[in-house]
């Protein structure tokens, strides 16, 4: 059950997942409230669109009467907790998918007992990382399961990317690119990378920017220096290819699953130190990527001139990036927490399925 619109990038995991999951007799079916406008890719899951409500929820869990509940829904919505209790005292099983904690707001009393719970409430739990065990209470520890969260990538091939058209292709004319993809927001410390930027002086290196501009800020800068190219939003292979053309990637906060992305293109990450969402565990400082102090200006600029002045630094971490995406970050991993979960509430099945590649 997946709660609002379906994100562009999650219905390949979804197609991903149902494949997996229906060769070990287990058939996926996603209700949710329709897709995010503009999704290209073809979706190969059974989907079930439908208005949520306590109600509407109801009705649909009397007819549809799955074997499992798999919630990906946010527990503020104001049906979560009376749908989720009602399940329950129906009989029903009820997986919750989450971080775990609010990562955005980690000292809220409020938050941290809402998803207490929500976990006592629920007969399992898949996390996005195993940092996020952490966060859970020792008594819901043992029915903590993890799906490295990761996206379905698979079908793209960076090395068959032609860099100079792809550049020309957007009117980018710097022959050393920084890139930033993904939700342009204050949290991602986007006025971090334009500050560093500024004092990156050489004329031959450019910043591209991709990605909604949810609070307005780039406008000015792109204005102020014509190195820097904002393409808007991309998505699918075009963001892909952007990223493949280009030679670092710089997110200065709350990296997400943008680092996914950037790391399968063979792109070194650089980043601060912050309070990050669970797909830092991909990024492996000094090997596949560089880290600054919060707000250090400076170093941050200085980090992303050593990789761009330095090839055979910037090549090599590049490989490791694009190994760790292919090896910790393969869609299977997710599968495979998943298909481990699901094993779990079945008293024919051994729980332990397969080794998770790392």
């Amino acid at each position: 059950m997946h709660g609002g619109k379906i994100q562009h990038y999650r219905i390949g995991v979804y197609n991903y997942l149902f494949g997996f999951l229906k060769k070990h007799n287990y058939v996926l079916t996603v209700v949710s409230e329709g897709k995010e406008p503009g999704i290209r890719e073809q979706v190969e899951f059974p989907l079930i669109v439908l208005r949520f409500s306590f109600s509407s929820l109801m009705r649909l869990s009397s007819t549809q009467k799955p074997w499992v509940y798999i919630f990906f829904i946010n527990h503020s919505e104001k049906y979560f907790f009376s749908f989720l209790l009602y399940l329950r005292l129906t009989g029903n099983k009820v997986i919750t998918w989450t971080h775990g904690i609010n990562l955005q707001n980690r000292s809220s009393l409020i938050s941290r007992l809402a998803h207490n719970l929500e976990h006592s409430l629920c007969n399992r739990i898949i996390l996005y990382s195993e940092q996020l065990k952490n966060h859970l209470s020792a008594t819901h520890i043992k029915k903590a399961f993890v799906a490295n969260n990761t996206l379905n990538l698979l079908s793209f091939k960076p090395e068959l990317v032609q860099h100079s058209e792809t550049l020309a292709k957007y009117g980018i004319t710097t022959n050393k690119n920084i890139i930033y993809c993904g939700r342009i927001a204050r949290r991602k410390k986007i006025e971090d990378l334009l500050a560093a930027f500024d004092l990156i002086s050489k004329e031959d290196i450019g910043l591209i920017l991709v990605g909604p501009d949810e609070d307005k800020t780039v406008g000015y800068q792109i204005k102020k220096n014509p190195r820097i190219f904002y393409l808007g939003p991309l998505y699918g292979n075009e963001a892909l290819e952007i990223l493949a053309a280009s030679d670092v990637t710089c997110i200065p906060g709350a990296i997400g699953l943008g680092i996914v992305n950037a790391m399968y293109c063979g792109l070194p990450v650089v980043t601060e130190k912050v309070d990050h969402g669970p797909e830092i565990m991909y990024f492996k400082n000094g090997i596949n990527g560089l880290m600054v102090e919060k707000g250090d200006i400076v170093s941050l600029a200085e980090k992303l001139k050593y990789l761009l002045e330095n090839d055979d630094v910037r090549i090599e971490m590049g490989k490791k990036a694009r190994e760790e995406i292919l090896t910790k970050g393969h869609i299977e991993n997710l599968c495979l927490g998943f298909l481990e979960c699901l094993n779990s509430l079945r008293p024919d099945k051994e729980i332990k399925t397969a080794t998770i590649k790392t």
